[in-house]
């Protein structure tokens, strides 16, 4: 059943491999881009031909209030220590209606985490400690 208002950008949910992923604060680089390649042709000096070029992701960047499990910062090291050794993910980016059913997915393939930010702790604050996560991949299906 379609909303009779657009979807509030909070009710999502992460999955890799299967394993639902609570306590994000936000999911970047859901998109897709095309290089445009310009041609000059001869004669004609108004304009430049423009092409499609090769399709790219963007990499992923999962932020989260901090919680006890090193689960992503292990991931990442085991790449450091390791490099494809750990193995590459699947995952899902889910979107959520008001009562928590599901409205929408964006599936992304063969992940890999290419960074990791452990939290800031600040005396001064009084803000939620956040990690970061950041995975790059070979692409992203709406599911």
């Amino acid at each position: 059943m379609a909303a009779d208002r657009p979807y509030g950008k909070f009710r999502f949910k992460v999955e890799i491999d299967g394993l639902t992923m609570a306590h994000f604060q936000s999911v970047t680089g859901l998109s897709h881009e095309i290089e445009v390649l310009t041609h000059q042709e001869g004669g004609i000096n108004d304009r430049l031909h423009k092409l499609p070029g090769q399709g790219s992701y963007p990499n992923l960047t999962l932020k989260l209030g901090y919680v006890h499990s090193a689960m992503l910062e292990n991931w990442h090291v085991g790449y450091t220590r390791k490099p494809g050794g750990v193995g590459r993910k699947n995952g899902s980016i889910v979107l959520l209606n008001d009562d928590g059913s599901e409205v929408g997915r964006w599936n992304f393939q063969r992940a890999w985490p290419v960074k990791w930010e452990g939290p800031e702790p600040d005396a001064n604050g009084s803000d939620i400690l956040v990690e970061s996560i950041e995975i790059a991949h070979e692409g992203i299906t709406r599911g």
